[in-house]
């Protein structure tokens, strides 16, 4: 996958988590991390993953979850999945 859909997929991604945690200023880059970001705790990651899930009709395992890193480990979960 080239760069510009990582960037659209990041832009997307981004979007979610600013809606989610009511952040309209959020500009994340694909090393972010749910600890970058104020209010990112364990339950609005839930809902974080929820929501992404949705927009790319996709399901994760725990296990996936489990795992993310940063919002670049995120973009390659959506890009495994679609």
């Amino acid at each position: 996958m080239d760069s510009t859909s990582r960037q659209v997929i990041l832009d997307q991604i981004n979007a979610i988590v600013s809606d989610v945690l009511r952040l309209p200023d959020l500009c994340m880059d694909e090393a972010t991390t749910a600890n970058d970001v104020p209010g990112w705790d364990s339950l609005t990651h839930i809902q974080i993953i929820i929501e992404i899930e949705r927009k790319y009709g996709v399901r994760f395992t725990s296990t996936e979850v489990a795992q993310l890193e940063d919002a670049g480990s995120l973009i390659e979960l959506v890009i495994k999945h679609s």
